[in-house]
């Protein structure tokens, strides 16, 4: 059942991206496409899904994914919905939405215990760095809420510091629910 979430979760995000690329078509432009956290978090979830077919995946690769996909649904639902960011239908409702419940999903069903998960807030740092360098140098920006040209910087640090509460507190939610849960699969299995 696990291994069948995952590759789900593989193919799915694999097909989003294919009929994205293919429906952008001259208008795909690389290295914006890769400038997405959506995008990003979610071939990373796959990665790691397909990579847990076939075998085991450590729990704070895991819980690193998850906290991902999480914060890609929940910025998405808070920030996006019926913003367009030029993502066709299929696309957008499958990395947006499904994905990131199957991959918060297949946590619950394998939980693992993470250590650190404060670790995992370097690439969602590592990637607002990125945008807010490579924005003014570029003229774009990814999302509307880290583009400071309609309403300046001060309404972007405000959107930041929203989103980055976000994460740390689903950070600390993925740790502890993954604790939480692992610890009593061992002891149902100990005592079955």
């Amino acid at each position: 059942m696990i291994k069948l979430l995952r590759m789900a979760v593989f193919l799915l995000v694999l097909s989003a991206e294919i009929y994205l690329i293919v429906a952008l078509g001259d208008r795909f432009r690389f290295v914006n496409h890769f400038s997405y956290f959506t995008v990003l978090s979610n071939v990373f979830a796959a990665c790691v899904a397909l990579l847990g077919v076939f075998r085991p995946v450590s729990p704070q690769i895991r819980g690193a994914a998850v906290l991902y996909m999480t914060t890609t649904g929940i910025v998405y639902a808070l920030l996006l919905r019926g913003i367009d960011v030029q993502t066709p239908a299929y696309a957008n409702w499958v990395l947006h939405v499904i994905v990131p419940v199957l991959v918060v999903v297949e946590w619950l069903l394998a939980p693992e215990r993470t250590t650190r998960a404060w670790i995992w807030l370097s690439f969602p740092l590592a990637y607002v760095t990125y945008t807010l360098i490579r924005g003014p140098i570029v003229d774009w920006y990814p999302y509307p809420f880290l583009d400071p040209r309609p309403h300046g910087y001060g309404e972007v640090l405000l959107s930041g510091v929203f989103v980055a509460v976000i994460i740390a507190v689903l950070a600390y939610a993925v740790s502890w629910i993954g604790a939480k849960l692992a610890q009593r699969s061992r002891v149902v299995l100990a005592q079955g």
